[in-house]
């Protein structure tokens, strides 16, 4: 996994844009530096979203312990606040998010339900996948 994020995140890091991908900076929970990674954004129901495909990651740690955040790519950030939801939503950003990132073998293979099942089927495995409302700091 480190290894395919590396060209996504040199590029993002150059500035290129890559689509839906931005790079999310987050303030380590115990060291207190600056992490960055590779993030797809999903866009749905006129809101920004972050899914987690894989899970409890460091920066999904990395929110839950501060929702301050930076989204951006090159020299230019904008700051952000995260909020998880864990709510009715949860299963329709699950299910657009898959449907939109599908193509991708990684997520694909990170969700037990298919791109085409309904909303109600991610309610399995919502407990791992947590999903992030993107909103202005402030």
């Amino acid at each position: 996994m480190i290894r395919l994020s590396r060209i996504p995140h040199q590029l993002l890091t150059w500035g290129i844009p890559m689509g839906p991908l931005m790079l999310l900076r987050t303030r380590g929970r115990h060291s207190g530096l600056l992490r960055t990674v590779p993030i797809a954004t999903l866009r749905h129901d006129g809101h920004h979203w972050l899914v987690s495909p894989f899970g409890d990651t460091h920066w999904v740690r990395n929110l839950r312990a501060d929702a301050r955040a930076e989204l951006g790519r090159g020299h230019r950030f904008r700051p952000v606040r995260l909020v998880e939801v864990d709510d009715d939503r949860k299963l329709e950003i699950l299910h657009a998010y898959r449907g939109a990132f599908g193509l991708v073998p990684f997520v694909r293979d990170a969700f037990d339900a298919d791109a085409g099942a309904e909303p109600h089927v991610f309610a399995r495995e919502a407990h791992r996948h947590p999903a992030f409302l993107i909103q202005p700091a402030g």
